[in-house]
């Protein structure tokens, strides 16, 4: 790339390189970053489905008041003062990962930023942090320094297997996998200092250190770091930092212009409190197919898209509930006596919307807005997993909550997955509701057995009468069998329901 090369012999930087691959690199991505990514309104797994994102912030210490230290693990919050979190340990964090790769197993990279906010101790050393991150996740899922080595022999740092013939892999090299990279001070500060003192130790850990940056000469300054971050007032710095083939975070990126001049400035990981796009569309890296990147060194980009298994709906209606409903059905009929599971993800907004919009996998007796049913949702908002359902034609509706996870793991309004099971034996319909963290350990929320036949089944969602709201669906399966929205011949608006449709993707 002639005009790379041209900058970086301008800026003095003395590494260059060329990509040899149809696809862009990951250091030739621009992407939206969640900043402390446990202590936003939105659900970690909203903000990684429902919000685009694919890079996160989780901030660990060894201890917090009131708690017991806990062996090979970590707490997750910002500090003292502010203790409040959505997700109480680094296992809890990286067990929402695991379930979102298992939900998504071919998702675009995930890159998570740990920011390291106490010294190692005790059983909480490097080697314990890197135990937790290989056991929390698949194997082989997590690309690790010594892959970069492997990808250009004979070299004999991180920096050299980035530059020159070398060049990191294409984002679909890195389909499924997790990049870790580990905040907190200078290089030489005791955090990292600690856990990567030199290259031969980079090279066996499970992440990358990333200190922080405030002149351009320390870029060169110690060949086995690769990834850099900086606060806003410093984003010109990651001009040098893409010229130079490495790998930039800009934190504190809060309004439009600060975004516009990281973005100028290519800053590969733009890190912003700004979750919901659609509160704030500036904050925007995802194309209109809702790829998560944006591509920089002229890749032309504007029709990727990933490769997952979404259902997208949207709504403009009033609740399911009471004793007539107001809400869009997409459904087929089921007639069939044996029993008839479905499964799927629910991501929301999360934030800024109406708390009582639902998202539900739905039986029920017909179409009309009175009619028997039972479903099982998740809220826009702020609620648990639920099941409900009305037993007598017109009767009122009823509901049962519980409590997914154990307490202080993760907050039960961040739960995503939920199950309905019916069986019909030629006299009553008999269905069951249970949620999940994970989408493997399901847990019971209630059942309910209701006269006749519940034959219409599929997706139910809702605004209670907020205006439109999208709401998604991942994986949606009638036992084994991938569905998608053409799977569902019937579409129908309930009760005075408007604007409603259903779709594939994302938008």
């Amino acid at each position: 790339m002639p005009l790379r090369l041209a900058l970086l012999l301008a800026l003095g930087v003395l590494f260059a390189s060329t990509s040899v691959h149809a696809q862009p690199a990951y250091n030739e991505l621009r992407q939206k970053s969640s900043h402390n990514s446990y202590q936003r309104h939105e659900a970690l797994l909203d903000q990684l489905v429902y919000h685009r994102i694919r890079s996160i912030e989780l901030d660990i210490h060894t201890g917090k008041d009131g708690r017991s230290k806990m062996t090979g693990d970590w707490f997750v919050y910002h500090d003292d003062g502010e203790p409040e979190t959505t997700y109480h340990r680094l296992s809890d964090c990286l067990a929402e990962l695991r379930a979102f790769n298992a939900a998504n197993p071919r998702h675009e990279v995930v890159t998570v930023w740990i920011d390291l906010k106490d010294d190692f101790e005790g059983t909480r050393m490097p080697q314990d942090l890197d135990a937790l991150l290989i056991r929390s996740l698949p194997p082989d899922s997590i690309f690790t320094p010594e892959e970069v080595m492997e990808r250009c022999p004979g070299v004999s740092s991180l920096q050299a297997a980035l530059t020159g013939a070398c060049t990191w892999p294409t984002h679909e090299e890195l389909r499924g996998r997790f990049i870790f990279a580990l905040t907190g001070g200078s290089a030489t500060a005791s955090k990292l200092g600690t856990y990567a003192p030199d290259g031969a130790t980079a090279l066996t850990r499970q992440g990358f250190i990333a200190p922080d940056l405030r002149t351009f000469t320390d870029i060169s300054a110690r060949q086995h770091v690769v990834f850099f971050n900086m606060e806003n007032a410093y984003s010109f710095l990651a001009t040098h930092v893409h010229l130079a083939n490495f790998i930039g975070r800009v934190w504190g990126v809060n309004d439009s212009n600060s975004w516009t001049n990281a973005s100028a400035f290519n800053a590969h990981h733009i890190a912003t409190d700004k979750v919901n796009y659609h509160v704030d569309p500036w904050a925007v890296t995802h194309n209109s197919r809702g790829w998560p990147f944006q591509c920089l060194e002229g890749w032309p980009c504007g029709s990727n898209q990933e490769l997952v298994d979404v259902i997208g709906t949207e709504v403009d209606s009033g609740d399911i509930w009471s004793g007539s409903d107001s809400f869009f059905f997409a459904h087929e009929s089921n007639s069939a006596v044996t029993t008839t599971t479905w499964t799927t993800s629910v991501s929301t907004p999360n934030s800024h919307v109406e708390e009582w919009g639902k998202a539900c996998l739905m039986a029920r007796a017909g179409t009309a807005a009175n009619a028997r049913y039972f479903a099982v949702c998740r809220a826009s908002d702020n609620h648990k997993l639920r099941i409900q359902y009305r037993t007598a034609t017109g009767g009122a509706s009823s509901s049962a909550e519980v409590d997914i996870v154990a307490p202080d793991t993760v907050d039960q309004e961040s739960l995503t997955f939920i199950r309905l099971t019916v069986q019909y034996d030629g006299t009553q319909t008999c269905a069951t509701g249970h949620g999940s963290q994970n989408g493997s350990t399901w847990m019971f929320i209630g059942s309910k057995c209701i006269s006749g036949l519940l034959g219409n089944q599929g997706l139910a969602v809702s605004s209670h009468g907020s205006g439109r709201v999208k709401l998604l669906f991942s994986n949606v399966k009638r036992g084994s069998t991938l569905y998608r929205a053409a799977n569902f011949p019937n579409r129908t608006a309930i009760g005075g329901a408007s604007s409603s449709r259903i779709f594939d993707g994302f938008f």
